[in-house]
């Protein structure tokens, strides 16, 4: 058979095939993995929950590319004129037909379904898959695995004393090494993070500078992707009055956007500025032990920008004003986005929760 038709019926084979293929459903696969639970059927059970955690990644990959292509397609109004609300009005119809014809087409390649209840999209945020893991796993005599699935449950809640003794539990065994249970969901920056700390104690300043600039960009895409979840949002308190309405739904959204920085708790940083000023600050240290002046000056004049009463660093920028031009004390834009996006959100937050207040003063937003 000549090899072009050949490939052409093994393509037109292949097509045939994945539109045959049953879709995945992350609904029934974890609500499967709860009745294999209760029943005690602890192979079925491990098997459903690590399905879902697939399946839900799978889901949530779907979901973040396609926010975030239509968050950032040019806008191309049909308005030539400015008509009240008209092209805000506009803006969202076209961001509502780009999200359908995405995650249409996204969730037709994953093979997936996209219908999922909002109770089990929360029990997958919620990690709820570990809890129910550990136990199938230590039912399995599995205990390695079954100390990182506690584990991973416990970062996102640190106060269930439960898994705090179950974690406890599972470090005491013999064949649990405790350097090795891991939180199966952590991002790439905390695992570069780690790294970078443990570079810098061994005055390995060059790594340390990779690990920690990588750990500044991975933080900001991670807490992206998280506020970009924030668009799916519970129902809210309804209004007959629109702007009401709006106002609420807004507000629901900066107050998840805002708590996506929670994620840095169990590193005990309380925001993303602190957590990035920390790392600025091993940024300055190490290009300066490298020789890299304008590096650290850079480093220097964006701390500040955060933390501008800094005693130390006020003291670190005197240094190096006697070595570098003022020029080389510039902001990092990435940086300088992240600090004016947070800061105006707290000031809008505060300024709906003022709610009548007549003596608000408009300058403070």
């Amino acid at each position: 058979m000549n090899k072009f038709f050949l490939t052409l019926l093994i393509i037109i084979s292949s097509i045939v095939l994945s539109k045959c293929l049953k879709l995945s459903s992350l609904q029934k696969t974890y609500e499967n993995g709860v009745k294999a639970y209760s029943g005690e059927r602890w192979t079925e059970c491990i098997k459903q929950f690590e399905e879902s955690i697939h399946l839900h990644k799978l889901y949530r990959s779907v979901i973040l590319n396609c926010r975030q292509k239509c968050n950032n397609q040019p806008f191309q109004s049909v308005l030539k004129e400015n008509i009240g609300e008209l092209k805000v009005y506009e803006h969202f119809f076209t961001k509502k037909d780009c999200l359908i014809k995405c995650e249409d087409s996204g969730f037709e390649d994953m093979r997936l379904h996209h219908d999922v209840g909002e109770s089990v999209l929360y029990s997958m945020q919620a990690r709820k898959p570990y809890e129910y893991l550990h136990l199938c796993y230590f039912q399995m005599n599995a205990m390695p695995k079954a100390a990182s699935a506690a584990y991973t449950y416990l970062v996102l809640h640190p106060d269930d004393e439960s898994m705090q003794n179950n974690v406890k539990y599972y470090v005491d065994q013999p064949e649990v090494d405790a350097r090795e249970i891991v939180d199966l969901e952590s991002d790439d920056y905390v695992v570069l993070y780690k790294n970078g700390v443990k570079a810098y104690n061994h005055q390995n300043w060059a790594d340390t500078v990779v690990n920690m600039e990588e750990v500044l960009h991975d933080y900001m895409s991670s807490e992206n992707n998280c506020r970009v979840e924030c668009e799916r949002q519970p129902e809210q308190e309804w209004s007959s009055e629109f702007a009401i309405t709006m106002s609420n739904n807004i507000a629901a959204l900066l107050h998840c956007q805002q708590q996506c920085q929670d994620q840095l708790k169990f590193l005990e940083y309380n925001s993303g500025i602190e957590f990035i000023a920390d790392v600025l600050n091993y940024i300055q240290i190490c290009y300066y032990k490298l020789e890299r002046l304008d590096d650290a000056a850079k480093a220097v004049a964006t701390y500040l920008y955060l933390l501008p009463d800094d005693e130390d660093m006020l003291e670190n920028k005197k240094i190096y004003s006697s070595l570098v031009d003022t020029k080389s004390f510039s902001k990092r834009s990435d940086v300088e986005y992240y600090f004016i996006r947070d800061s105006y959100e707290k000031k809008l937050l505060k300024f709906f929760h003022q709610g009548n207040n007549h003596n608000v003063d408009s300058n403070s937003i």
